[in-house]
């Protein structure tokens, strides 16, 4: 079997969503990494300066375009996924909550997925399409040469609208669901769930992903807004 016909197959895309999905996984712990420098009182210098660095170098920007295209290409085979589980299974199975084959995170990765879409749409126009297309003022800081965009500004001043953090926390939580179910699934989707450390991916997948990292994200614009 061509591998274009493979990943056409169901076992292919649940394969591809995983590997996708975990792709993602490592970029958010990064993207954090550097969002906490938002809370930094320095004026905005170590964010700004990351911002440059990640704008600027041709490695990230490479990078990041294929992020972009691992996103679409998730969120593309993710829903092929949802649409042929659906036609499969066109009656719905009655519940029985003594008995059910699903978590309840399984069942709400769609409802959770369309959330997560809609934010990451408003947080790309937000701050990425200005920083990268908008027309931002500099600011120089005092023996690193020359002037960046200040998106440390643009950043505080929009997190001081109460509808976009909210927009945020929502997000964040609709992360936390998707994370916790879809963190376990990857490793189940490759074979690697066995008891000598199913306990360490469950604790990573609902732990650190499913709730810290998360978390993380939320509590950087309520920082800003309540300060």
């Amino acid at each position: 079997m061509k591998w274009s016909q493979f990943f056409n197959t169901s076992i292919g895309k649940k394969l591809l969503v995983g590997a996708t999905g975990l792709f993602l996984c490592s970029f958010i712990v990064v993207h954090l990494a550097g969002n906490v420098q938002l809370l930094y009182n320095d004026g905005g210098k170590a964010f700004n300066s990351y911002a440059a660095f990640m704008g600027h170098n041709s490695l990230i920007q490479f990078i990041a375009w294929g992020l972009k295209i691992v996103i679409l290409l998730h969120l593309v085979v993710a829903l092929q996924l949802t649409f042929s589980n659906q036609r499969a299974r066109p009656v719905k199975y009655a519940m029985n909550p003594g008995n059910q084959t699903s978590s309840w995170f399984s069942r709400q990765m769609a409802v959770m997925g369309s959330v997560l879409l809609i934010f990451i749409v408003v947080h790309l126009a937000n701050f990425w399409y200005r920083f990268h297309y908008g027309s931002l003022p500099t600011i120089s800081y005092e023996a690193t040469g020359q002037p960046v965009k200040d998106l440390y500004t643009v950043v505080q001043t929009a997190f001081k609208e109460g509808w976009l953090v909210a927009l945020y926390v929502i997000g964040m939580v609709a992360l936390s669901f998707h994370l916790v179910h879809g963190f376990k699934s990857a490793f189940q989707t490759f074979g690697l769930n066995h008891v000598k450390y199913n306990g360490l991916i469950k604790f990573t997948g609902v732990w650190l992903f499913g709730i810290l990292i998360p978390l993380g994200f939320a509590l950087i614009p309520l920082v800003i807004y309540f300060k």
